[in-house]
């Protein structure tokens, strides 16, 4: 096993070769805290996410845990897979901190601290929950309120009068939305940073228009005592005015010149996705129902948007090249700008050279060498058998068979085995990989509560069991923040805003903003 000392980890990630450096322990420790440019690929779920994140065999890949093995098994498993290049970080977490480097709690630290230096680098203007609810209460109507976040967090809760739009699609819907041309434009997300990105990007067009960002958007909107709506279902437009979208394009244009965007056509793309030596990424910007009806071939949809949110949830390996699609080249053009402020190479990739377009096809998992059992099944068996419960947590928490035991892949070795193994899983590959780990040996049950009332098996809730302590796949971190905790939304909003104090000059080296 090659081992590598913190010392020697922080100075590779300054090289301008590629490396990836993985965070293999559950969400609620690495939400506890981990190293600034780290991605996380939990070992749970390590085979079936690795390709995603370093897809590149070759790939210097340095593999962080607590010290406690799992970053040895995973080195192991990589290999078996291919991988020609794998490190441990010797130590695990507490070498790295008690090396000195800084550990971040939450989550996609590196995004989210890139908001707050677009905020003070670029100047970008915020409003306060109080100031716009008193526009709204005042009757005036000369603003629109987009929310740059998912449909599906939008639809959870919002500012009351607001319309989903997520920040890739502003660039090329914000003219459609408004009912007259001399708006401003508010901008809003659940707390700051894509309430920043969002406001930065219709700065970045040059409008006359005023732009703000809603200051720690839905959480400071709760803070200031007012409420939130639930279930809307607004939304941009789906069709879009072809002089709208001429006048989007020219734009993208000028911009690709102003911020100096390389833009590559197909076969150069190819040629990049050919070389075995070097990582290319290539994600689709668009909204789902575009790249469902048709994608380029080998581009992961990913909506701009939450790219830039979220950066170490998309890919792994630094100073790889990142290529983006987006028929109408504007939110390609915009991405890029973003990716490029925080350090990435990313290219823009000329939709004028693609000729063909592939569909969405859904992709079946092979289930042969597996035996399975259902409800019935497992009420019906006779003699010595172990339940190992391996859905999330809370879910067991909720109902279970009696007597079965929840676990999870990294804890596997403490499950005391008697007798016949049955996995009970939510989905097929957390089950196999368990049974991978227990030499293939057990059956798998992908049954429910109600398929064990109707088998007649005795089910308990143990609202304590698994202990907060266990609940390794849980993310603890301000978790609350959404579902009306105040103080959790309070510690969460420090959290963002202390971010850029706790960056040391390599981390804030990274993060500079593009200008024109």
């Amino acid at each position: 096993m090659d081992y590598k000392s913190a010392s020697e980890v922080k100075k590779r990630l300054s090289s301008s070769g590629e490396i990836a450096f993985i965070d293999v322990r559950e969400v609620a420790d690495y939400g506890r805290g981990h190293p600034f440019f780290v991605s996380h690929v939990p070992y749970s779920i390590l085979e079936a996410r690795i390709g995603l994140f370093v897809p590149c065999l070759k790939t210097p890949t340095v593999l962080l845990d607590s010290g406690n093995g799992i970053a040895e098994k995973s080195a192991k498993y990589l290999e078996a897979m291919g991988y020609q290049n794998v490190m441990v970080l010797k130590g695990g977490v507490k070498a790295w901190s008690d090396a000195g480097y800084a550990l971040y709690e939450g989550i996609s630290a590196p995004s989210k601290s890139f908001g707050e230096v677009v905020e003070h680098e670029l100047g970008t203007k915020s409003i306060t929950a109080a100031d716009l609810k008193k526009r709204m209460d005042d009757g005036d109507d000369n603003f629109i309120l987009l929310d740059g976040r998912t449909p599906e967090e939008f639809h959870k809760m919002t500012i009351p009068g607001s319309t989903s739009c997520p920040n890739a699609e502003l660039s090329l819907r914000y003219k459609a939305m408004m009912a007259r041309p001399d708006q401003d434009i508010i901008v809003n997300c659940a707390g700051r940073t894509r309430s920043l990105i969002g406001a930065q990007t219709l700065n970045l067009l040059g409008l006359p228009n005023k732009v703000y960002a809603l200051e720690n958007g839905t959480m400071g909107w709760k803070l200031a005592g007012f409420d939130l709506e639930h279930g809307a279902n607004r939304s941009y437009p789906g069709d879009i005015p072809d002089m709208l979208i001429a006048e989007a394009r020219q734009k993208a244009d000028q911009m690709i010149k102003d911020y100096d965007i390389p833009v590559i056509d197909i076969m150069q793309m190819k040629a990049w996705r050919q070389d075995k030596n070097r990582t290319c990424f290539m994600f689709d910007i668009r909204t789902r129902e575009e790249y469902e009806t048709g994608h380029v071939d080998g581009f992961r949809h990913a909506p701009g948007g939450q790219l830039v949110q979220a950066t170490d949830q998309w890919f792994a390996t630094r100073n790889a090249k990142i290529v983006l699609f987006d028929n109408h080249r504007i939110r390609a053009v915009m991405t890029a700008i973003w990716l490029k402020g925080m350090g990435h190479d990313a290219y823009v990739l000329d939709e004028n050279s693609v000729n063909e377009l592939v569909h969405v096809e859904e992709i079946e998992i092979d289930i042969s060498g597996y035996d399975f059992i259902d409800a019935t099944g497992i009420a019906k068996l006779n003699g010595t058998k172990t339940i190992i419960d391996v859905r999330p947590s809370a879910d067991y928490r909720e109902s279970h068979i009696e007597g079965a035991v929840w676990t999870i892949r990294p804890k596997i070795s403490d499950v005391k085995i008697d007798g016949q193994i049955i996995i009970i899983a939510s989905e097929l590959l957390s089950a196999t990989f368990i049974l991978k780990d227990l030499g293939g040996n057990g059956l798998i049950s992908l049954s429910e509560p109600e398929d064990w009332r109707e088998a007649g098996l005795k089910i308990v809730s143990t609202p304590d069991c698994p202990t907060d302590a266990e609940r390794i796949d849980f993310q603890f971190h301000t978790h609350g923040r959404h579902s009306g905790n105040l103080d959790h939304a309070r510690e969460y909003l420090r959290w963002e805003t202390g971010l850029i104090e706790q960056m040391d000059d390599q981390e804030k080296s990274t993060l500079t903003p593009l200008k024109p």
